[in-house]
This record gives structure tokens, sequence and C-alpha cells, in this order.
């Protein structure tokens, strides 16, 4: 699947967070130590919730603007889990933060290759704005994950 508009590299980030968030679900049941647990239910619903975010984005937005059409077709594989977080055994809470910390990464590369293929000011800061919620998120997980070693 190639996504060729801005509305479709949303609804693909929409759908990489749901994917995420069944991914550290089904996490659960190997995860031992109890702050590893919390970390994930922690990560878990920050994903719906960004999930909810994106959504109530896209029908909140104008009319027309998310249609704007992107300069190159972009391959939509572009998000996908990694090999290492479908085959390594994930227990520890550094496992956990790693691997949410890699897929923001690939969220933050992903909106910056839109962001770069769109002249539209409202559009560009539509992505932009994405990007820094991203990084936002991102740090609030390992705040509250150094807070949580200081336990």
């Amino acid at each position: 699947m190639r996504f060729e508009n801005a509305r479709a590299a949303l609804q693909h980030a929409k759908t990489f967070h749901q994917q995420l968030g069944d991914f550290y679900h089904s996490l659960s049941p190997q995860v031992i130590q109890p702050k590893a647990k919390l970390l994930l239910d922690y990560i878990i619903h920050q994903e719906r919730s960004l999930v909810d975010a994106l959504s109530a984005f896209e029908s909140s937005s104008p009319k027309g603007v998310l249609d704007t059409w992107l300069q190159y077709t972009n391959d939509s594989e572009i998000l996908q889990l990694p090999d290492i977080a479908i085959s390594k055994e994930i227990h520890t809470d550094e496992d956990i933060l790693n691997i949410s910390t890699q897929m923001s990464d690939e969220l933050l590369s992903l909106y910056a290759q839109v962001e770069e293929q769109i002249d539209e000011d409202k559009v560009k800061a539509i992505f932009h704005n994405l990007a820094d919620m991203q990084v936002q998120k991102q740090k609030k997980i390992t705040m509250n994950y150094d807070r949580m070693m200081d336990m």
C-alpha cells in the first residue's frame, strides 16, 4: 500500500499507533518485572490516547486540508514493527523503553518526510505539530520511566 496525500499519511500513522498498542498489549504475558509491567501499561495507554487524538484531529481538520497531495508517493511499509520487536523476547523495562524510543523515531521520520514534501504551510504545520506531539509523548514516557526507576 502506498499513500499519496496527507490524509493517507495521517491514517497510516494512526493505524501504526493502533498496532503498537496491540503489540505492547501482547507483551504483557511475558513481562514479569512489576516496573516493566507498569511501563508497559503506561505506554499502552499513551498509544491508545494517540489513536484517539489523531482521529479527533482528522475529523476536526478543515475540509480539504488533509487532501493535499504529496510530491512523491510514499511506501506505507515505512512504519512497521522492526524484526527485533517481533522476534526478540522482551522482558525488562529497558527493552520496552528501547522499542518505544525506536518506534517514536520511526514516526518522527515519517512526519519529517511528509512535511518536507508539502508546500502548503497549513498542512506543513500539521505534520510539524504531530512531530512535536510525538516528541512530547516520548519525553513523557522517558520522564515517567526515570521516576519509576527512583521508586
